[in-house]
């Protein structure tokens, strides 16, 4: 029998994690920026339709609004399947270590309800069927908004948590945290990309949930006094 080395056997033991490496912090804050925008420019595309099918007659209006909700469940599902696929690709440690699977599990919540919407609004387009709650139905279509709506606030409130990635745990000379593990330059592409793709929506009132964690990654960016990486330590 060849003899194994004892060490050997006990890292058998360890949890795959245990090896895993960690994820830039930086790249983990851009796909956080990214997932963002893609969720505002789908927002933004389904009230371009909605105001173009508000323009028809009532009729036309029911139709039509039932292809915009099939065609925006696709086009938003893929996005959000593609945005878990790289989400999945990262790994955060202690203690962060939840941070990446959470925001995976409210994309996949998001995924469940734009599928029901996109189905119940297949079932409207298709001839009537019997023992159809045609009714149920369109109660539960207002259900499945506010649930999203749910799962946007959750996905913002977990900005500040996505920002605290960035900020450099050592203490400079007063014993705060003044800065951030990103240079300036770095720095400068975050908010320049976050311009880039928000614009005039990160100065508006009443912002939805997803422009207001642009706006908030912003803030902690630009307004809160982070000192970056390349500057002066006191």
């Amino acid at each position: 029998m060849k003899f194994v080395p004892l060490l050997f056997v006990s890292l058998l033991g360890l949890p795959t994690a245990a090896f895993a490496q960690e994820t830039p912090h930086y790249l983990v804050v851009t796909e956080f920026i990214r997932q963002l925008a893609e969720t505002k420019n789908s927002q933004d595309i389904a009230s371009t339709e909605l105001a173009e099918t508000k323009k028809l007659g009532f009729a036309e209006q029911s139709l039509q609004s039932m292809t915009d909700i099939i065609r925006n469940s696709t086009r938003i599902s893929l996005k959000l399947r593609a945005s878990n696929s790289r989400l999945r690709g990262m790994t955060l440690m202690k203690p962060y270590e939840d941070l990446i699977p959470t925001v995976i599990r409210w994309n996949e919540e998001k995924l469940k309800l734009w599928e029901e919407m996109s189905q119940i609004a297949q079932t409207f387009l298709a001839a009537p069927q019997p023992n159809v709650d045609y009714g149920a139905l369109s109660a539960r279509m207002p259900q499945i908004t506010a649930t999203m709506e749910y799962a946007d606030e959750s996905i913002f409130r977990l900005t500040p948590l996505v920002f605290s990635l960035l900020i450099d745990q050592k203490e400079d000379g007063k014993g705060h945290l003044s800065h951030l593990i990103i240079t300036k330059k770095e720095g400068q592409k975050l908010t320049g990309t976050l311009k880039n793709y928000f614009g005039s929506s990160l100065d508006k009132k009443n912002q939805n949930w997803t422009v207001s964690a642009a706006s908030v990654l912003r803030t902690y960016l630009t307004k809160k006094g982070y000192k970056f990486s390349d500057d002066p330590w006191d």
